[in-house]
Formats: structure tokens, C-alpha cells, sequence
């Protein structure tokens, strides 16, 4: 009984592999596209989602039976190729040859914005993605919230795995931080007079005034100059974001008015001394580097310069600074920006 039972299995598995030879190299693949792996997904829920891309399901599950790819299934996104053999696809899903996912962290103004966007290209939802944040030990470490732990993600374009978890995505952008911060940054903080994210909050606030980084360097040193002074920062963007926080990040906001200037916020520089507690947006990478390398200059004042789109005209005159701002008006109702 036991040989008729040895016999039976060794010809199941000379069948197997007779087929796995036979069908191996056969090119099986009738669409290209996607294919979504899930977490905890069977071997035979991989093989339902297989079938809209194969001509022969049956042959793909002998030549991936005979791989053993039903005892290794790992999740991911993989693209299945126009051309491809069972062999190579069976191969390709047992090793977890994932297609990585394009991840563009923007200018995000809160970690909600940032998760959302985040998680449009990873399987983590962007609860997870918040959570990971809450409860990151470095963060807790530092004693970071929300709002100050915003000098972690970097603005850039990075590459993921389509699987990665809340938590990865966060240990990633906390690893592409140190990157960022080499030895000539550090040094220049360290000259700086500043903590990081001192220097995070300020550069954040010149992303968000001044959109050519080359002018950046000119825009941070005159926040600089006035704080080194005493005087209030009466950023713009500050007014906006506290504004924002009160009644909602939905609404577009052009022009600046006194309702803006008014908000009672510890984040709006018209209404407080110094820098915000923590950054209004996530500065790229030339915003910081502004801040650690600022333009020298004396000037303390500057208006959106309407003969050049994009940049601003800079004085120490308040006279002057009062003359910038009425031509920029103008501009602004001739226009009808509202």
C-alpha cells in the first residue's frame, strides 16, 4: 500500500514537472497591466486575479506549482509584460520582483495633506500613515507632534514598494532626512544660531513667499534681518495659514486681507513676535538651504515685484516699502485677483 501510495506521488510530481517543462517557456500573457497582490492573499485568490492576463491559467499554475511559487505567494504590485513566459512570471512573484510606485511628497501645509498624498501610491491609508507618525519612536523621542514633526518628509520624488505599511513610509522619509543632513548642512546649522527646527520654520515661510528658489537665499536673510532686530515677521503666509487652521484648508485664497492679518494664532507673525512654533508647509530642500545659506543684505521690507512675475522688490525704506505696495495693489485690482 505504502509503494502504490509512493508510486502515485511521484508520478503526480513527474506530471508536474513534465508540464512545468512543457509550458515553462511558453509566452502565456494576453494583456499587459497590474497585478495587485494583498496581504495574506492565497495562492489561489493570486491565481483568480491572474486569469484576466493569462491565455492559459492552467498552464501558469503548473509551471508555478513546480516553482513552489504556491508555497512562497509575497504581496505587492507587479506588471505583467506582454511577452513574458510562465516561467518569468511565476519566477517574478516568487522572488517579489515589485514594480516601485512614484511617491511625490509636495509642499504639503499639515501631515494630513502629506498622508493623503502619500498614500494615493502605497497600500497604507493615510490613517496609517498619521498613526505611524503618533506613534514613531524617534518622534517620541524628540517630542515631536503633528505639526513640528512636518521637518521629517522632505519634498522630493522617492520610490516605494506599492506594500509598504505606515510605518515604513515613515522610517524611509526619516532615513531620507539623514540623508539631506550631511556634514557641510549640519555644520552650517551648527553656525546658524538656530535648531533645526527653528530653521525649518523659516524656510518653510519662504517657500511659501518666495516660489523662485533663486531669490529664496534674498527672502530669508530679510526675515533674518527682522528678527534679528526685534521686529514682527509679518509674513503673508502666516496670516493664511492660521486662517486656514480656523476655517479649513479648502478654500483659495489669492489676496491677503485684514480678516487674514487679524487671526488670533501663535502661527500668524502679524499678531506675534519671532517664528511660529512649527513649519506652515514642507520646504523643499532650496528653502532650507536659503535659510542655512542666506543672500547678505540689509533690507527688511519686500512686495511682490508685478513688472517680474515671481519675484519682489526689497528695501530698507519704509517710504519705499509703503510705494512697492501700492503699485502691487494696483496691479492687484487692475487684474481683478480678489
Amino acid at each position: 500500500m505504502r509503494l502504490f501510495t509512493y508510486t502515485i506521488i511521484s508520478l503526480l510530481f513527474l506530471s508536474i514537472a513534465s508540464c512545468s517543462y512543457f509550458y515553462g517557456d511558453k509566452q502565456n500573457v494576453v494583456k499587459e497591466g497590474h497585478l495587485y497582490i494583498y496581504p495574506n492573499a492565497t495562492y489561489q485568490q493570486v491565481l483568480d486575479s491572474l486569469k484576466p492576463f493569462l491565455k492559459d491559467i492552467e498552464q501558469f499554475d503548473a509551471v508555478a506549482q513546480a516553482e513552489e511559487y504556491d508555497r512562497y505567494v509575497k504581496p505587492g504590485k507587479y506588471f505583467i509584460k506582454e511577452g513574458e513566459t510562465n516561467e518569468e512570471i511565476a519566477l517574478k512573484l516568487k522572488n517579489g520582483d515589485e514594480e516601485q510606485v512614484k511617491v511625490m511628497v509636495q509642499n504639503s501645509p499639515t501631515i494630513f495633506h502629506l498622508a493623503r498624498g502619500a498614500s494615493k501610491h502605497i497600500y497604507a491609508d493615510s490613517a496609517d500613515i498619521v498613526e505611524a507618525i503618533l506613534e514613531n519612536p524617534t518622534f517620541k523621542e524628540k517630542g515631536l507632534d503633528l505639526e513640528t514633526s512636518k521637518m521629517y518628509f522632505i519634498p522630493n520624488t522617492y520610490f516605494f514598494n506599492w506594500i509598504t505599511t505606515g510605518e515604513g513610509f515613515v522610517e524611509r522619509m526619516i532615513t531620507e532626512h539623514g540623508k539631506f543632513w550631511n556634514d557641510e548642512r549640519k555644520q552650517l546649522l551648527a553656525n546658524s544660531g538656530m535648531t533645526e527646527l527653528e530653521v525649518y520654520t523659516l524656510a518653510s515661510i519662504v517657500q511659501m513667499e518666495a516660489s523662485k528658489a533663486d531669490e529664496q537665499p534674498k527672502v530669508a536673510q530679510a526675515y533674518l534681518n527682522r528678527l534679528k532686530q526685534g521686529r514682527k515677521l509679518e509674513a503673508d503666509p502666516t496670516s493664511v495659514y492660521a486662517y486656514k487652521l480656523e476655517h479649513g484648508f479648502d478654500e483659495k485664497i489669492q489676496r491677503v486681507y485684514h480678516k487674514h492679518l487679524k487671526t488670533a494664532s501663535a502661527y500668524n507673525t502679524y499678531q506675534v513676535t519671532g517664528l511660529p512654533p512649527a513649519p506652515i508647509t514642507l520646504p523643499n530642500g532650496t528653502a532650507i538651504d536659503a535659510v542655512l545659506k542666506p543672500e547678505k543684505h540689509d533690507y527688511i521690507f519686500f512686495c511682490a515685484d508685478p513688472d517680474r512675475p515671481g519675484y519682489h522688490s526689497f528695501t530698507s525704506s519704509y517710504a519705499e516699502h509703503l510705494k512697492n505696495a501700492a503699485k502691487y495693489r494696483k496691479w492687484l485690482k487692475e487684474n481683478n485677483i480678489k
